[in-house]
């Protein structure tokens, strides 16, 4: 297992994909390195990276220069975290209006590689990174994984929504790529009924991964369906769950389930990893060699010291995200981890969350899954949230964006079409906003046929029997 993963480090990826794993190894020994260091240490590097990266903003993007003139902030004048917020937050609306200014003039255009926010209620927004960044990030992620036991060369099951991610329908060669060299295995996560996870679990015999890599609600329906079905089932050594909060019961029954740990990461599709959790599964430690996090507290949250996260990117000079509002909330710890690695920790991440629908005809849809479906197909619409009233009765509260028009809505109800049964039927109502709940949360997705996961844990289990 050892020569595998030493294999795959030094090996497979820097050979067959060179453009993203470059240099991997060299990557992964400096971030190590960096853990090691004391809390007060690693605070010292991220503020110098800071300043840093402030002098590159201004110096090479006008959107920057002219947002810290109006603000009458000089990056060589910050000396504190005090000064730094004198610098308005960056939205996902700031990218989309003025994404030309904002990207670095020390850097091509054609240098540089396009990527796409994540969907949940606002609508995706294109963005670029320097080829660098993205291979800084990769270990990252890499270095994250390691501490829930996910090495190079593992294999791993992914249970996965996001379809931007794979190929739908790849070619046999690709798929011969992804299994025996890259040792993994997808599962999407759009539909899911008893023929498609009882076909999950099979491939899940048949493959027999080390690791799952998942996101939470369709591991717990699936875990669920496991237990039920009193099938024999394949136990991965670990599990690791993302792209949305990891709630309570969710863990306990998936770690009951398969018989390992679940670990959680945070991370978005604009910075790559933000946070994750080591061994000791005491919270989430952040990654300040990559990421400088900003707490403001929310005022009014029924959750007791609830702050909102503003992110700055301390790898990408390609086009910097300063103070960029991700519109998530987490709890705070005050205490260090007894792992003793020098990186702050999140005590829970409250983020943004989905429902599962249940339809008419049996069939289960988890809200998450939604997101590459209907946002990215309808760039007019600037938020959508997704209701179920009834078994076959949708709502779609939407908030039109500056270029809507009603081929947008068109073009919305198409896709709902291609996605869901014909029976049901959909409302579009268009808001002002969409109200983040005195929880902090933004549901993208909400159900009020079963109880949601928010209050009750249980309900993701039964929807299946």
């Amino acid at each position: 297992m050892r020569l595998s993963r030493w294999a795959h480090t030094y090996g497979v990826l820097p050979l067959f994909q060179p453009v993203t794993h470059r240099g991997l190894g060299g990557r992964l020994r400096r971030y190590q390195r960096r853990e090691r260091l004391s809390l007060a240490e690693n605070k010292r590097l991220q503020w110098r990276a800071l300043l840093q990266l402030l002098d590159h903003a201004y110096a090479s993007s006008p959107f920057y220069r002219r947002r810290f003139d109006h603000a009458g902030v000089r990056p060589q004048e910050i000396s504190s975290s005090a000064d730094f917020a004198k610098i308005p937050y960056l939205t996902r609306e700031d990218i989309r209006e003025h994404f030309s200014e904002l990207r670095s003039r020390r850097f091509p255009l054609e240098a540089l590689w396009r990527s796409h926010t994540g969907g949940t209620t606002d609508t995706p927004v294109s963005f670029l990174r320097n080829p660098d960044s993205v291979r800084e990030k990769i270990a990252v992620q890499l270095r994250f994984n390691s501490w829930a036991g996910f090495h190079p060369g593992d294999k791993v099951f992914n249970l996965w929504g996001a379809r931007c991610d794979y190929p739908e329908n790849p070619s046999w060669r690709l798929r011969l790529y992804d299994r025996f060299l890259m040792r993994l295995q997808w599962a999407p996560t759009d539909l899911l009924n008893q023929e498609v996870l009882e076909s999950y679990r099979q491939a899940l015999n048949r493959f027999r991964p080390r690791v799952i890599y998942a996101y939470p609600t369709p591991l717990h329906l699936f875990c669920a369906y496991l237990r039920e079905s009193r099938h024999p089932y394949h136990r991965p050594a670990t599990a690791i769950c993302t792209a949305e909060p990891l709630l309570g019961p969710q863990r306990r029954l998936i770690e009951e389930v398969l018989g390992c740990p679940v670990f959680e990461h945070y991370g978005s599709r604009e910075f790559g990893m933000i946070a994750a959790e080591c061994e000791r599964q005491e919270g989430l430690h952040v990654n300040s060699a990559a990421a400088y996090l900003e707490f403001l507290p929310v005022e009014g949250a029924e959750i007791e010291g609830l702050h909102e996260i503003f992110v700055t990117d301390l790898l990408n000079y390609g086009m910097p995200l300063i103070r960029y509002r991700v519109n998530d909330c987490v709890q705070l710890s005050l205490e260090a981890c007894s792992c003793g690695r020098g990186y702050p920790l999140i005590r829970h991440v409250m983020g943004r969350t989905t429902d599962v629908f249940r339809l008419p005809n049996g069939d289960v849809v988890p809200g998450v899954s939604l997101t590459n479906r209907v946002l990215q197909v309808c760039p007019g619409l600037k938020k959508v949230q997704v209701i179920q009233d009834a078994a076959a009765e949708f709502r779609v509260r939407y908030v039109p964006g500056p270029g809507f028009s009603l081929a947008d809505l068109d073009l919305l109800r198409s896709n709902l079409r291609k996605f869901f049964s014909p029976e049901l039927r959909w409302q579009f109502e268009p808001v002002a906003e969409i109200e983040r709940e005195r929880s902090g949360k933004t549901r993208f997705c909400i159900s009020r046929v079963a109880s949601p996961l928010l209050d009750q844990g249980q309900a993701v289990e039964k929807a299946l029997r």
